[in-house]
């Protein structure tokens, strides 16, 4: 009797089921939810291969490592974020300064409530990490903050000294990264539900007081 040779499974020339859907999408999609729950050092890629839906080897073929999908996930977050992130200052100079001011920080909200994923991903890990090298595709936060200084130079007309204008939006990022990163958290602080429009109001006016004289004074040419 002819025995049957028994052969590895090669995933490299697995075909996926179009009524599946994208494998790499559902696979960045799980990666992006779990590691909204658990830090980049906690997390697994059998987590998120079982959140996906898919094969744990499935993960290795589209992405190699946990690190590779995080900085895949990452990157796909920071070009998703800095699009919209420029739709912010758009209109700002026909305004007043304050009704300008007033307006950025309303879309700023409008999406990052909506979509809280890069902020709270942001807050989990550098908690959780003492190196920011730590984290796989950590630059994307450097990138991030860089934009805002690129767009806020093409959409306004800045006066204040490159020192002055890096302190305000990093202040400001480090603010959102914490009010909203870890909204649950803070609006229980305030005895609020961090998903009702009361914490989102809260936010906005804590965010225009802060920031607004700030904004007033080193950013817009009087």
């Amino acid at each position: 009797m002819r025995l049957q040779r028994k052969t590895k499974r090669n995933y490299s020339s697995t075909r996926i089921n179009p009524a599946e859907g994208n494998v790499r999408e559902r696979i960045l999609k799980a990666a992006r939810d779990v590691f909204t729950e658990y830090s980049f050092k906690t997390a697994s890629t059998r987590m998120i291969a079982k959140r996906a839906g898919v094969e744990h080897p499935m993960i290795h073929y589209y992405f190699g490592s946990k690190e590779n999908l995080f900085y895949a996930m990452a990157e796909a977050m920071y070009r998703e974020t800095v699009v919209i992130q420029e739709s912010w200052f758009d209109g700002l100079d026909k305004k007043s300064l304050r009704e300008g001011f007033e307006l950025f920080v309303d879309r700023m909200l409008d999406f990052t409530m909506t979509k809280p994923d890069p902020l709270k991903i942001a807050a989990l890990n550098m908690v959780n990490i003492g190196n920011i090298e730590e984290i796989p595709g950590y630059r994307f936060i450097i990138m991030s903050m860089a934009a805002m200084r690129r767009i806020m130079e093409e959409k306004l007309r800045l006066h204040g000294s490159n020192r002055e204008v890096e302190m305000f939006i990093y202040c400001f990022y480090g603010l959102m990264i914490n009010l909203i990163g870890c909204r649950s958290c803070q609006a229980q602080i305030l005895n609020m539900n961090p998903l009702e429009e009361k914490y989102r109001t809260w936010v906005r006016d804590a965010s225009i007081t802060l920031f607004y004289p700030w904004f007033k004074k080193i950013l817009l040419l009087q």
